[in-house]
C-alpha cells in the first residue's frame, strides 16, 4: 500500500474537525449507505463512497473528512460523497470501531487499514490517524530501493547476475548497444569516451592509492 493523497487538491481537504459524536454519526450513516473498494489500474488505491438524496448529510461528511460531493450521473437525483487515498483511509479508520461485523469484513478484505496493525480503537481524531499513516509511509520507504542504497545495490547486482547468466538476453543487449553506437554523432562519442574514462578513474582510484602507499 503506497497510495497517497495528492497534495495538489486543496479543495478536497476537510474544513472542520469532527468530534467523537460526529464520527459515531458518520459511522451509522456509512453503515446504511456507504461502500468502499480498491481502485486504480493495479487496485492499489482506495476509495470510499456514500450515496444519498439529502445532500446536507453528504456535505457534512465532506466538511469533516474532505473529498467531494457529485451527482451519480444516472439522473435519479441521487448524490454521492467520494473520498480517495489517505482521506478515505482516515475516514474508515475512525469509524471502524462503530461498524457491524459485516461491514468490518468488507473493509478488511480491501487491506486499507493494514497500516494500523490492529490498533483501530486507539485513534479518535483525523490528525492521529494521519500521523500514524505518515510514519508507516516513512518506514516503508526506508525498506525500498529508493530509500535504501544498499537494497538498490543488491537488486542491481542480482539483476546483472541474472542477465549475465542468460546468453540470449546478453546478445540482445550487445546488439542494441551496437545499433546505438552506430547512430551516435562524433560529439556524443567523445562525451561517452570522457565519461567512461572518468568512471574508470573513480572506480580504480582507491586501489591505486593503496598500491602507491605500499610502494612508498
Amino acid at each position: 500500500m503506497n497510495n497517497r493523497t495528492r497534495p495538489n487538491k486543496p479543495e478536497l481537504k476537510a474544513t472542520k474537525v469532527p468530534t467523537s459524536h460526529d464520527i459515531a454519526w458518520a459511522a451509522g450513516f456509512y453503515e446504511g449507505e456507504g461502500t468502499c473498494r480498491n481502485c486504480g489500474h493495479t487496485e492499489r488505491g482506495f476509495m470510499v463512497s456514500v450515496t444519498q438524496k439529502d445532500t446536507e448529510c453528504l456535505y457534512l461528511l465532506r466538511d469533516w473528512f474532505g473529498g467531494s460531493v457529485r451527482d451519480n450521473g444516472a439522473r435519479t437525483g441521487i448524490q454521492v460523497w467520494d473520498a480517495c487515498g489517505d482521506r478515505a483511509r482516515v475516514f474508515i479508520a475512525l469509524i471502524y470501531k462503530f461498524l457491524s461485523s459485516r461491514r468490518r469484513l468488507q473493509i478488511d478484505a480491501t487491506g486499507c487499514l493494514d497500516f494500523l496493525e490492529n490498533k483501530t480503537s486507539e485513534f479518535t481524531t483525523p490528525e492521529e490517524v494521519l500521523a500514524h499513516l505518515q510514519k508507516h509511509y516513512a518506514e516503508h520507504f526506508a525498506n525500498t530501493w529508493r530509500g535504501n542504497p544498499e537494497i538498490r545495490k543488491e537488486q542491481q547486482a542480482t539483476h546483472y547476475r541474472e542477465l549475465a547468466a542468460d546468453p540470449v538476453e546478453m546478445a540482445k543487449i550487445r546488439e542494441r548497444n551496437r545499433e546505438f553506437r552506430e547512430h551516435m554523432t562524433s560529439e556524443q562519442k567523445e562525451a561517452s569516451r570522457k565519461y567512461q574514462h572518468e568512471y574508470y578513474l573513480r572506480k580504480k582510484g582507491n586501489s591505486r592509492l593503496l598500491v602507491m602507499e605500499k610502494m612508498a
